[in-house]
């Protein structure tokens, strides 16, 4: 007997391709509602990469998903008649018994890393098949703390990226970071390339909470299909892959969050110029007390309450500013304005 059942990367790649030329697909919503990244109800954690796309694909407007068994321990449980969205992954941990036992004689089951990732399947649940979510806009208000245009604004800050080549929109400037990463290491097959692109620049406009359209890619939607026809198992690999560069472009946004920090608090290894003296950050203890020695070898400690904590933070700052101008300045002007201060 013959086994007709088809991989679920092909499953799914059928699926767009359908979506694709019929026009509906989430690539193609070009008045819709903003995407939300799909994730976890019980864990709070994103669902990444090939997950994310199928899940993406179904275009649910609640981003909450679980399985049968964490809706069952969440007291949600799957509404009768109701059928599940298959998913892939690649485990990393499982749960095992502890050899102990709980208070009610069960195993104790503890999360244990496996040697290598495994293969592994689920059906999960939107929330809409779930009986008493609670509600969707307080948990959205808790994961999204600080304005799309002010985290797309430090992204593009830190990148270093061409601005010359960014979108007219924020949805056409998240494509072009990806299509700039993308093209320092290229692919053979500018196809790919502008798929890989545009599940990026999904990812993005799901996480930031932004509509998404192929803009100036509509035109691949043949050559799109084409390739998923030809190759579905295309369609995953380059969504782990978009993955990848999505979270790249999520890191510049990060990396201006660090440096806000490291600009308002004292850090370990510091060493500061403040008052004819020269105070080096020897530890950060609890509530961000400051263990710190003078030039003489003097050890005390400073709390962010106390004036002298502000005090060496403004100093720190103000030499790192000044380290950079002069770092900017031409040669012939570095006298002069060392002659200022």
């Amino acid at each position: 007997m013959s086994n007709n059942f088809k991989p679920l990367s092909e499953q799914v790649a059928d699926k767009l391709i359908q979506q694709l030329k019929d026009g509906n697909s989430i690539f193609q919503q070009t008045d819709g509602p903003p995407l939300i990244m799909p994730f976890n109800a019980s864990t709070g954690k994103n669902y990444r990469g090939a997950p994310a796309l199928v899940l993406l694909l179904k275009q649910e407007p609640d981003p909450r998903w679980m399985t049968l068994e964490q809706g069952n321990f969440k007291k949600n449980n799957v509404m009768k008649d109701e059928k599940g969205t298959l998913i892939s992954f690649y485990k990393t941990h499982e749960m095992q018994p502890s050899g102990e036992l709980k208070e009610n004689g069960k195993p104790k089951m503890v999360s244990v890393k496996l040697d290598e990732p495994v293969l592994a399947t689920a059906f999960v649940f939107n929330a809409k098949q779930l009986k008493d979510m609670p509600d969707l806009a307080p948990i959205l208000a808790e994961r999204q703390t600080v304005p799309t245009d002010e985290r797309i604004k430090n992204i593009i800050t830190n990148s270093g990226l061409r601005t010359d080549k960014l979108g007219d929109s924020l949805q056409a400037t998240l494509k072009a970071i990806a299509e700039q990463i993308i093209s320092d290491k290229p692919n053979e097959s500018s196809i790919k390339d502008a798929l890989k692109a545009n599940i990026a620049a999904l990812f993005l406009s799901a996480e930031l909470q932004l509509p998404f359209e192929l803009g100036d890619h509509v035109g691949y939607v043949p050559a799109f299909s084409q390739l998923l026809k030809e190759d579905p198992a295309e369609l995953f690999k380059t969504a782990n892959d978009a993955q990848k560069i999505a979270d790249k472009i999520i890191g510049f946004e990060k990396k201006r969050a660090n440096e806000q920090q490291a600009s308002t608090t004292l850090n370990k290894g510091d060493v500061i110029a403040y008052k004819g003296d020269t105070i080096k950050v020897l530890a950060i203890l609890k509530g961000k007390t400051a263990q710190v020695e003078n030039a003489d070898g003097a050890k005390f400690k400073v709390s962010p309450k106390d004036g002298l904590y502000t005090a060496l933070v403004g100093a720190k700052n103000n030499a790192q500013q000044q380290e950079a101008i002069v770092h900017e300045m031409k040669p012939q002007e570095e006298m002069k304005y060392a002659r200022s201060i």
